[in-house]
């Protein structure tokens, strides 16, 4: 595949904005539960790392003209991204709960099982099919799923607590994943389809920044954690 230079530089726009919105998300969660917010603390610096690495990837690529292909940096998008976002997810969904004044759930033990039951699936895969491409589409799978999952439940969030604007921006971030995942299945990736791509990706991520700071801001001006009781109380 070819990459231009300065379609290689923009590719890091996208993993900035990401790392800025989910900065938002891990304070947020960590507003309400400083044991959750290290959940998505460290969720969020899989998530980037494996952006990073894969901009990374695309620089070398087109400043070699292709000749510079360090695989391990194009597959740390999925070997990162996976359990990064598993990470959050469960983050989140924890931090939606207290809100609600449900019971959290352990912090540590449902995500690590989960991460690490699809890893050994992966790595089986790998060994048993080493020429085949389906230990990453585990990865690939299960990191869309629980992308999907953290966008469904700060969405819920949002509006429930009648953040329109943010629920909205959170939907389009959403729809440019799946617009971006339909336009990475086309065969012949051109430079013009390829800077399509970059804008949308872009684009919706500046969407999720916004959004997530948005919750943020909200979060911490309406919202306390009773340090008595450990419970989440409506800030006066």
């Amino acid at each position: 595949m070819e990459y231009t230079f300065s379609l290689a530089l923009l590719d890091y726009l996208p993993v900035i904005l990401t790392a800025t919105g989910l900065t938002a998300i891990v304070r947020m969660v960590s507003h309400i539960n400083g044991l959750q917010g290290k959940v998505a603390s460290i969720g969020a610096v899989l998530t980037v790392g494996g952006g990073t690495f894969r901009a990374t990837w695309k620089l070398l690529m087109a400043a070699s003209n292709g000749t510079r292909d360090i695989f391990w940096l194009e597959d740390g998008l999925f070997v990162l991204m996976a359990p990064g976002y598993i990470l959050l997810a469960w983050s989140v969904w924890q931090t939606v709960r207290t809100v609600q004044g449900k019971r959290s759930l352990h912090a540590w033990y449902p995500p690590f099982v989960i991460i690490v039951v699809m890893f050994l699936i992966s790595i089986f895969l790998f060994i048993t099919q080493p020429d085949s491409p389906a230990w990453e589409r585990v990865l690939l799978s299960i990191m869309v799923l629980a992308t999907l999952i953290t966008g469904i439940f700060l969405i819920l969030f949002a509006f429930r607590q009648k953040l329109h604007v943010a629920g909205w921006l959170f939907i389009f971030n959403l729809a440019g994943i799946f617009i971006l995942n339909g336009l990475a299945r086309i065969g012949d990736q051109t430079i013009p389809l390829q800077w399509i791509e970059e804008s949308v990706n872009t684009i919706s991520w500046l969407a999720f920044t916004i959004a997530a700071n948005q919750i943020y801001g909200y979060t911490r001006n309406n919202f306390g954690v009773d340090p008595e009781k450990s419970k989440v109380v409506v800030a006066t």
